[in-house]
């Protein structure tokens, strides 16, 4: 820390000094202490770049910086941060080396047959700017909520930059698919793609020709979220397996050029619904819309890093509150909750899907008062962390021997055993709905084999209510009795 004149300090609390960054995005958080208000920024020396942003009233600021310019092969980086504050000074170096995973998240923007003139369409290649920056925000705000979660700071790796990909189907087809079928649709095409062999690959996939019939929504003078969903064709937020996909209907809140990103979760412009569609959770915002849609991503990503639905979080309620991550002087929010239900089974083996959707219902403004005042709402829940922490799309330094992982049952209770390698975290998770309703946590200090579930979460398994995920220490899971 360092101190001025005026007794106040600058502190940094999500980096430390010598830390490795592994994302081309980096969030800055820190408080100026004994904040005396005469002054309204901060400033940030990054070599020959100096950046600056507004301190909160609780003397809170955040910076947001781009780092792809210092990308490059197999080279560490170390850059010098400077923080000034009237005459109170913090340095500290961080060490810039994008993550050498060689499991990927693809991103792929899905064209129909006949949209080949789409191709050389400018929206076209402004959608691809927008899919490429917001996927590596995304990687940040993976990186930055597994550190707050107590881990490493680690993310997913991004394959490159988005393909086009084009499936089959037709628009007027597209169109008439619920998202399930189209999901299913685009995970058979994937498997018979250039992409096929490489098991090192998963997909995240955005739909070019999305449609909003707004005018079935004017007419019918029902302006509810299930009724706008319902008139949005070609659309889809479902995550399972090795594929993730969405529509792009919402692009229009998203930034395509990175010094617009905070701007977009600040911006209050009410939607036009005769025009535009909002899934927003009811802040009819093009910010509200955003930071739902971005929160979609982080979701349903979750899904395909093998994580659950919970209660709050990112896997639950909390997804909606991306924006909180980003900006100062948050107001509370009040959105209504969301009911978890059941997707559709599809028989694609190979992605094994588990697809799952979110419904709304309504929340007391005290909850979310106290839950907002002590964080910011959007985190991952300990089981969640767990399981990326040591999930080999994310942490790369993991070892290759497999394991083998046996249920038993014994009388009246499972008995879970991993043959080498010891677990690190057994859930139980509800069928009907993936949610998480307990799980247990293995210290990797002290090794566990041999693991007898309890008899109560027994008889749910065995009564097919309930189904248990096990993964060990080296990343490798199963689903114990979900089919």
């Amino acid at each position: 820390m360092s101190r001025c004149c005026k007794n106040h300090f600058i502190e940094v609390l999500n980096i430390s000094d010598g830390e490795t960054i592994r994302h081309s995005i980096l969030l800055i958080k820190g408080r100026v202490a004994n904040y005396c208000f005469k002054e309204s920024e901060i400033f940030l020396h990054l070599e020959e770049r100096i950046l600056k942003t507004c301190i909160s009233r609780a003397g809170e600021y955040k910076f947001l910086l781009d780092l792809q310019s210092y990308e490059a092969s197999n080279v560490v980086k170390i850059l010098k941060l400077k923080f000034n504050f009237c005459s109170a000074e913090r340095e500290l170096n961080v060490l810039f080396k994008i993550n050498e995973n060689c499991y990927k998240i693809q991103p792929i923007y899905v064209v129909c047959s006949d949209e080949e003139q789409l191709v050389k369409d400018i929206d076209t290649q402004s959608a691809l700017q927008i899919i490429d920056l917001n996927l590596r925000l995304v990687q940040c705000i993976y990186a930055d909520k597994l550190r707050a979660a107590g881990f490493a700071r680690d993310t997913f790796n991004l394959n490159g930059s988005c393909h086009l990909f084009y499936t089959s189907l037709k628009c007027e087809q597209a169109w008439e698919l619920s998202e399930t079928e189209i999901w299913q649709v685009i995970a058979e095409e994937i498997l018979t793609s250039q992409w096929a062999a490489n098991t090192y690959l998963k997909f995240v996939a955005f739909i070019a020709c999305t449609k909003y019939d707004s005018a079935a929504v004017v007419a019918s003078g029902d302006f509810s979220y299930a009724n706008i969903r319902k008139h949005l064709k070609a659309h889809a937020a479902l995550g399972g397996g090795g594929l993730a996909l969405f529509g792009t209907a919402y692009f229009y809140a998203w930034p395509k050029t990175f010094g617009n990103i905070i701007n977009c979760f600040y911006n209050q412009k009410p939607i036009d619904l005769a025009l535009l569609p909002d899934d927003s959770n009811y802040r009819r915002t093009y910010g509200g819309v955003y930071a739902t849609t971005l929160g979609a991503i982080c979701h349903e990503l979750g899904h395909i890093f093998d994580l659950g639905h919970t209660i709050e979080g990112v896997m639950g309620n909390g997804f909606d509150y991306v924006n909180r991550l980003f900006t100062i002087d948050n107001k509370t929010e009040n959105l209504p909750n969301r009911i978890i239900v059941e997707g559709e089974t599809t028989k694609i083996k190979t992605i094994q899907p588990r697809l799952t959707q979110v419904k709304r219902q309504s929340n007391s403004f005290l909850e979310k008062y106290h839950e907002q005042k002590l964080n910011d709402a959007f985190y991952f829940t300990r089981s969640c962390a767990l399981i990326l922490s040591k999930h080999k799309w994310i942490y790369s330094s993991r070892v290759e021997e497999k394991a083998e992982i046996f249920l038993n049952l014994n009388g009246y209770c499972i008995i879970i055993e991993s043959s080498k390698i010891p677990f690190k975290i057994i859930e139980v998770r509800r069928k009907e709905n993936s949610l998480v309703e307990n799980f247990y946590e293995f210290d990797d200090s002290l090794p566990v084999y041999y693991f007898e579930v309890p008899r109560e979460v027994t008889q749910n398994v065995k009564s097919k209510s309930h189904y248990l995920f096990v993964m060990v220490i080296n990343g490798q899971n199963i689903c114990c009795g979900r089919d």
